[in-house]
């Protein structure tokens, strides 16, 4: 299950974590996905930026001068490492919490969830 016409890719495997191995096996399709998303032109990331589960496919998009770049935009403005260290761009955990981030009122008519 997952939605992928707007953009965005977060996919969500099914399993029963009481049979053994099929948590690896599903690690392992989820990473199959991603890859084949970046081989047809497509990406990894959707409006989250990429966390702590889509890290290590970031070589597969980008190039490592890409990644460097990156790093160096992103310790520029979080110098001590402070920002979410155990994710590559530090996000709202879901598109909820981004919502509620911005002002009230800052979008007259716009109805807020």
């Amino acid at each position: 299950m997952f939605h992928a016409g707007d953009g965005n890719l977060h996919p969500l495997i099914l399993y029963n974590n009481q049979i053994p191995g099929q948590l690896e096996q599903v690690e392992a399709l989820g990473g199959d996905i991603l890859k084949l998303c970046v081989q047809v032109g497509g990406s990894i990331s959707g409006e989250h930026g990429i966390g702590a589960d889509k890290r290590c496919y970031m070589p597969d998009m980008f190039s490592e001068t890409d990644l460097e770049t990156m790093q160096w935009v992103r310790s520029s403005w979080n110098p001590k490492g402070l920002a979410n260290p155990t994710k590559i761009f530090p996000t709202p955990r879901t598109c909820g919490e981004g919502a509620k981030s911005i002002p009230e009122g800052s979008f007259p008519g716009v109805e807020r969830f």
